[in-house]
């Protein structure tokens, strides 16, 4: 097969059809490098220092020489923060971020420690509480021009990059607590509606915003929550279908018009067996982090089983492991997800202590075994 352009390839994929190789990704949702593991591949590779692209949180670079050097068939388009927006320090070396929750670092993670709807009470409890406008937090000048410009000079898959990294569940947890919503889901359901309902409400806003400005040169939008542990869900599939899935279906229609020849890309960790049919129903395109080391995830039967119906990203696990082991479980993973189209070769999550080495090897690894026709 001729060699097809990075875009070509991404939608040939998706399609589940064989392009001439497997799609590359790094440097989205759940596919970032955690600040170390950035700077030490930045340092291997040579290349000068580049401001991050946010803060507050531990992946903070998105740097395109990379991406160049790796091959990566996508570029990202990003909303841009508003000063206003950026997360206030605290006296005791904590942040609180615009939805008034409290986040603190300790190590290599951020951890949340205040939960502003802890105590809420009642439904007018949420509803009073000072919910972020999107209007005041991001800003769209020149991003239409960005967007545009990447659509018709590059050759890339352009992608709308998650603005909110929290999905509705997450945030709820973040918001009241995970035990105390878990127990509003089970206890006192009108709280969490009544939750549930205005984080919607500001994520279509922000949405809205963001895909108004680009939607018309995206060819896929990013979103993630974590419904999943490592042996089973976090929730029952009836909580999820009650709870999130009416709203997800909601918010992925607004994407859906709104950037209308684009590709639903949904992050979610974990033993998530029990509900890809859903996912596949509600419209989810690409399924990411597919976490094969949990409960029920062995990725030869969830080819098997929903190859035909939803593209695979990531599976690679193994990133700090010695070269003999990654290379084989690149190979493994290839040789499950590749045949039919259906895959995008990335990370099992962001990269959190991987060495330099070890990147290189799985991307150059990727692209020579990764071609079709598959042997």
């Amino acid at each position: 097969m001729s060699e097809l352009s990075h875009r070509q390839r991404f939608l040939t994929a998706i399609q589940h059809k064989e392009p001439d190789r497997i799609p590359l990704d790094l440097m989205g949702q759940a596919t970032m490098l955690l600040d170390q593991t950035y700077l030490r591949l930045r340092d291997f590779l040579g290349l000068s220092p580049i401001p991050p692209v946010r803060s507050g949180s531990t992946a903070n670079y998105y740097d395109e020489r990379i991406l160049n050097y790796l091959d990566i068939d996508f570029r990202r388009v990003m909303l841009p923060s508003r000063p206003q927006a950026k997360p206030k320090d605290q006296a005791d070396g904590s942040f609180m971020d615009v939805w008034g929750i409290g986040f603190k670092k300790v190590g290599i993670y951020v951890n949340p420690i205040y939960h502003p709807l802890a105590n809420a009470a009642s439904v007018k409890d949420v509803q009073t509480y000072p919910w972020p406008k999107a209007i005041t937090l991001y800003d769209v000048e020149g991003l239409r021009e960005h967007a545009r410009q990447l659509f018709d000079t590059t050759d890339y898959a352009i992608v709308a990059r998650n603005p909110l990294t929290y999905g509705l569940f997450d945030r709820s947890c973040l918001l009241m607590g995970t035990a105390k919503f878990m127990m509003a889901m089970a206890k006192d359901p009108p709280i969490a509606h009544a939750i549930l309902d205005c984080i919607l409400s500001v994520y279509k806003d922000v949405w809205s915003l963001f895909l108004e400005a680009v939607g018309d040169f995206v060819h896929m939008v990013e979103y993630g929550d974590d419904l999943g542990g490592q042996h089973n869900l976090l929730i029952s599939p009836d909580m999820y279908r009650i709870f999130l899935k009416p709203r997800e279906v909601e918010l992925f229609s607004l994407m859906r018009t709104k950037a209308p020849n684009a590709a639903i890309f949904r992050h979610c960790d974990g033993s998530i067996r029990k509900i890809i049919p859903d996912f596949i129903e509600i419209g989810v395109d690409v399924l990411n982090p597919v976490q094969t080391s949990a409960k029920d995830m062995d990725g030869k039967v969830l080819k098997e089983s929903f190859g035909s119906q939803i593209t695979f990203h990531g599976a690679i696990e193994k990133l700090d492991s010695d070269p003999d082991t990654l290379i084989a479980e690149v190979k493994e993973k290839i040789d499950i997800f590749a045949p039919g189209g259906g895959y995008i070769f990335s990370s099992c999550n962001h990269m959190i202590d991987v060495p330099p080495e070890n990147i290189l090897l799985m991307f150059e690894t990727a692209r020579q075994y990764g071609r079709y026709p598959r042997i």
